[in-house]
């Protein structure tokens, strides 16, 4: 009877803690992104901007083309919204009551739009630890550790008290 489970290690389950690896994509800068200035909030245009700056845009692919715009649409959104209802933060309710502005609603909706987008392309400490993404270009192997320490032995000028 042929085996029906793959051996130990090599399944892809969050279970066994083990995640796909995935190739470096080109950045979607290559897949006709538009440049996003016009009409967008300076906030909005630097948070455009440190997106693709980032290294994790590097593993997105033209599939996340449509998750990219909404969640920049949704932050300018946000950033509008919340900067009307902040320029009259009270508005009159149906019955003559004193409410907050609805525009306040209306940036708390972008805002949420714009969390799931997050979450879902990998910005952000916890959603690049939940994506399983991390950064290790900054790291030295144990062999590049080792060469700058046997390279340190052979330093005439060092003045370490603890060499006879």
């Amino acid at each position: 009877m042929p085996r029906t489970k793959k051996a130990a290690g090599t399944a892809v389950d969050r279970r066994n803690g083990r995640r796909t690896a995935i190739a470096a994509a080109e950045t979607m800068k290559r897949f006709g992104l538009p440049r996003r200035d016009a009409g967008w909030l300076p906030e909005t245009r630097k948070a455009w901007q440190a997106m693709w700056s980032d290294p994790v845009s590097s593993l997105l692919s033209p599939a996340d083309r449509p998750i990219v715009l909404r969640w920049a649409e949704a932050l300018d959104r946000a950033a509008r919204a919340y900067a009307t209802a902040d320029a009259d933060p009270e508005s009159e309710g149906s019955m003559g009551q004193v409410i907050e502005n609805p525009q306040y609603g209306v940036a708390d909706k972008a805002i949420k739009i714009a969390q799931a987008c997050e979450a879902q392309i990998g910005v952000g400490a916890l959603n690049r630890a939940r994506l399983g993404l991390t950064f290790t270009a900054g790291q030295k192997s144990m062999a590049e550790l080792n060469e700058l320490l046997a390279g340190d032995e052979d330093s005439d000028d060092d003045d370490d008290p603890r060499r006879g």
